[in-house]
């Protein structure tokens, strides 16, 4: 027993570094993006990209979780230039497997700096993650994406988008969303969750246009039916500078 004591501990400790070892990279991850120079920002960049999607004969990372805190690390770098990899890991042919990945990749696109509203990169984000929220579907007419983490992480980005496209792009996937839940053709593919995205959509309508709670809630209190609450929104939102 004795002679298997050693043994025994060295097991152990390799078990434990093998199990702290994602996280102590991750966390020389997040520091690295945090002090990165000027001129070392597109190598890392180049790095993140390769982690979360590859390229080529290189495979992204095994590890969903570095592939998630490559996603974060892009968002936080905030190059616009990386919209693409982030979509594509959201929702393109190469969508991640992994909620947590597309989640942050969701999260990261929000984040991104453009260089003004006419900025195609800023228009092509928000028309991918309005289909990605309302139109992507399969034959049934159920939605790819059914995460609800991500959804909302999609949501808030639009949100954090804060321009007049992004809360056109809200007011559709609003339209689709209450469509969902009372046609009674549509229904069948609503989910316990769509209400209360629908409910975070309206509550971003409302940081966009900037309308007041108690605005909302009397134009709300006019008719059972929502389709004239959003007709409302669809007046609200052209009311917003353009862009």
């Amino acid at each position: 027993m004795a002679r298997l004591l050693p043994i025994l501990l060295v097991c152990l400790l390799v078990a434990t570094a093998c199990r702290n070892a994602p996280a102590a990279e991750r966390e020389m991850l997040r520091r690295e993006v945090e002090t990165v120079q000027p001129d070392q920002r597109d190598a890392l960049r180049r790095r993140l990209r390769l982690s979360l999607l590859g390229e080529g004969t290189q495979r992204p990372d095994i590890d969903p979780h570095m592939r998630a805190s490559s996603a974060q690390g892009l968002g936080n770098l905030a190059e616009a230039e990386d919209h693409d990899v982030l979509l594509e890991a959201l929702g393109g042919s190469l969508a991640d497997e992994n909620p947590l990945v597309r989640m942050e990749c969701a999260i990261a696109l929000g984040k991104l700096q453009y260089s003004g509203k006419g900025d195609e990169r800023r228009k092509t984000v928000i028309a991918a993650l309005r289909d990605r929220l309302a139109y992507q579907r399969d034959e049934t007419g159920r939605l790819f994406e059914r995460e609800f983490t991500v959804r909302v992480a999609m949501v808030n980005s639009l949100v954090q988008i804060g321009t007049r496209s992004s809360a056109s792009a809200l007011h559709d996937v609003a339209s689709r969303l209450a469509n969902d839940l009372e046609s009674e053709t549509a229904s069948i593919n609503a989910d316990a969750g769509d209400k209360g995205l629908l409910d975070r959509s309206l509550e971003g309508l409302r940081l966009l246009t900037g309308q007041s709670v108690a605005s909302v809630q009397e134009n709300r209190r006019k008719s059972d039916e929502i389709t004239p609450h959003l007709a409302w929104w669809a007046n609200r939102i052209s009311e917003m500078p353009e862009g």
